[in-house]
C-alpha cells in the first residue's frame, strides 16, 4: 500500500458521522455549510472550545463526545430554560443507557450551561445543527458540519409536544 493511500484509508476510518436532526427530511437546498459568512463547523467549534480547549490531541473519542455535548446543547437552547428544556432532554435521550441517573444530571448541567453560553455569545446564529462528522488528523481532530436554519424547524414534529 502507498504512502497515499494508506493515509486516505486511515481518514476514513477515523471520520465518524453525529446525526442529530434526521437530513433527509430538509429540502437539501436548506442545509447550511456557512451562515453569515461562517462556516458551520467553525461556529461550533468556537462554541465548543470550553469542553475542547484541554482535550489531548490524540484522544478523538473525547473530542467528538465534547463536541456531541456541544451540538446538543446548541440545539437545546431554543427550549425554555427549566421544565422545557429538561423535558425535551429527556425525551431525546430516551432509552440511552450511557445518559442514565448521575450522567443524566451532569449533561443537563453542561447544556444549561452551553445554552446560556449560546444566547450570551452566539445569539446571531439562529440555526439548529443536523450533523457533523469528526475526523481525526495526524496531529489534531477537526470536525465538518451542517445545519439548517431555525425558521424551517418545528420542534413539536421533531420532540413532541412539551407539557
Amino acid at each position: 500500500m502507498t504512502k497515499g493511500n494508506f493515509r486516505k484509508r486511515r481518514r476514513e476510518i477515523d471520520i465518524k458521522r453525529i446525526e442529530l436532526l434526521p437530513e433527509d427530511i430538509f429540502p437539501e437546498d436548506a442545509i447550511l455549510h456557512e451562515f453569515q459568512g461562517r462556516r458551520i463547523s467553525n461556529i461550533l467549534l468556537e462554541f465548543a472550545s470550553p469542553l475542547i480547549t484541554n482535550i489531548d490531541s490524540s484522544n478523538a473519542f473525547q473530542f467528538r463526545l465534547m463536541l456531541y455535548f456541544a451540538a446538543v446543547a446548541w440545539n437545546f437552547s431554543y427550549f425554555k430554560e427549566g421544565e422545557e428544556r429538561k423535558e425535551a432532554l429527556d425525551r431525546f435521550l430516551l432509552n440511552n443507557e450511557q445518559f442514565s441517573g448521575e450522567k443524566k444530571t451532569q449533561m443537563y448541567t453542561i447544556v444549561n450551561s452551553l445554552s446560556m453560553r449560546k444566547k450570551k455569545g452566539f445569539w446571531q446564529y439562529d440555526f439548529m445543527v443536523v450533523n457533523f462528522e469528526t475526523v481525526k488528523g495526524e496531529k489534531d481532530s477537526t470536525v465538518m458540519a451542517c445545519a439548517i436554519p431555525y425558521s424551517l424547524i418545528n420542534l413539536e414534529s421533531v420532540f413532541g409536544k412539551i407539557h
